[in-house]
């Protein structure tokens, strides 16, 4: 047994080793629950890369993003995961997501360089309070793998007295026209920046944020999410 080992072990007697997936007590060697991980609902070829949805809906949208990727289907193990995430910072879903992703990147046969990582904010006040974005922890694992930079605040998020996620897809895209907003950062210009995010849903949000990216000067806008609603 390693001195890491021992501990690791004396770490466990007071904060109990748990599944980032499921939040379950674990033993202190592992990382995940075997069960867990083999249940995670992931993306496949049903999945449309241009607009985000297992049904294409490309023909009826003009999205300012080029393309879209997402590890998994938000619901089951994935969707326990994202919760676990909001409430326990931690690296190991985000990394299987950023795994995930990046595999799906390669696989397409859609050509690009990735120069930089935007995460999509939260306000001020509610990082100040939970002390993480999800969002950028997300951002740092794809970071890690791609060995390329992540540039936070270069979007902004206003206050907003209505979240987003209580929202139709009508009310989520006004409210995010309303709330995002762009700061003096010129890291994004001419640059091809990976906009992620832990769960889209309508994807008024990434459009927005993609809109704001490409107005700074955005060579062009690629989403990656840690999961997808079923559409």
């Amino acid at each position: 047994m390693t001195l890491d080992d021992i501990k690791r072990i004396l770490i466990d007697l007071i904060f109990p080793n748990r599944c980032p997936l499921c939040g379950n007590v674990i033993h202190w060697s592992i990382d995940y629950c075997d069960k867990c991980y083999e249940e995670l609902p992931e993306t496949g070829e049903e999945f449309c890369k241009r607009c985000g949805n297992e049904t294409c809906i490309c023909r009826n949208n003009d999205f300012a993003f080029l393309r879209c990727y997402s590890a998994y289907y938000y619901y089951g193990t994935a969707r326990s995961a994202v919760i676990y995430l909001k409430n326990t910072k931690n690296n190991i879903f985000p990394r299987m997501a950023a795994e995930k992703i990046i595999s799906d990147m390669k696989s397409d046969n859609y050509y690009f360089e990735v120069d930089c990582i935007v995460p999509v904010p939260m306000t001020a006040s509610k990082q100040r309070r939970r002390g993480y974005n999800q969002a950028e922890i997300i951002a740092e694992a794809l970071s890690e793998i791609l060995n390329v930079p992540v540039e936070n605040n270069v979007i902004i998020k206003r206050h907003s007295l209505r979240e987003q996620h209580k929202l139709n897809s009508i009310q989520r895209s006004r409210n995010a026209a309303r709330i995002y907003t762009k700061s003096d950062s010129l890291s994004v210009q001419d640059k091809t920046v990976l906009l992620c995010d832990d769960v889209k849903t309508t994807g008024s949000t990434l459009n927005t944020c993609a809109e704001i990216l490409i107005e700074m000067g955005a060579q062009a806008v690629i989403v990656a999410t840690a999961t997808t609603t079923i559409k």
